[in-house]
């Protein structure tokens, strides 16, 4: 029989800082997925060493919407009780699930907590035109950038 596992301490710090910044989308499942990969690339800056990533369920199947996940082993924790729904809340205290079986999903490494606050652009004189082409373009910006986060190549763990 495998030992239980558990979410460190410092882990569970730092998820709670990062739900401070970015509180739990109650909207769902692909929002939470994209939030759950952001905190996975998040947990990889902060641990480097750790092997943080994300996990999907297989092949064509999209990113976990509550699941965190640790490449060797292969062990994920289900961080996300009601993902995706307005019932959606944060569990920290949940023993690891072997993950064998599944997709690993390496993720980069970015520090989403020490990003400057957003700042509105300064108001233009601009047409209305000209002001919903840039609200246009900075939005596929963002789609394009998840989109690639999301339709990365998928590392396939044996196990």
């Amino acid at each position: 029989m495998e030992k239980m596992m558990y979410l460190a301490e410092s882990v569970k710090a730092k998820i709670q800082e990062f739900v401070s910044a970015y509180p739990l989308p109650r909207t769902n499942d692909e929002d939470s997925a994209n939030w759950t990969h952001k905190l996975c690339e998040q947990l990889k800056f902060s641990f480097p060493t750790d092997g943080w990533g994300h996990k999907s369920a297989g092949p064509g199947r999209p990113h976990s919407a509550d699941v965190i996940a640790l490449a060797n082993p292969f062990w994920g924790w289900d961080i996300i009780i009601n993902a995706g729904s307005p019932d959606a809340r944060l569990n920290l205290n949940g023993e690891y699930i072997n993950l064998v079986g599944q997709i690993y999903e390496p993720v980069a490494a970015y520090n989403y907590l020490s990003l400057e606050p957003p700042v509105d652009p300064p108001p233009t004189n601009g047409t209305i035109e000209e002001k919903l082409n840039l609200i246009l373009a900075t939005m596929a910006k963002y789609h394009e950038e998840e989109m690639a986060a999301i339709t990365a190549p998928r590392v396939t763990r044996m196990g």
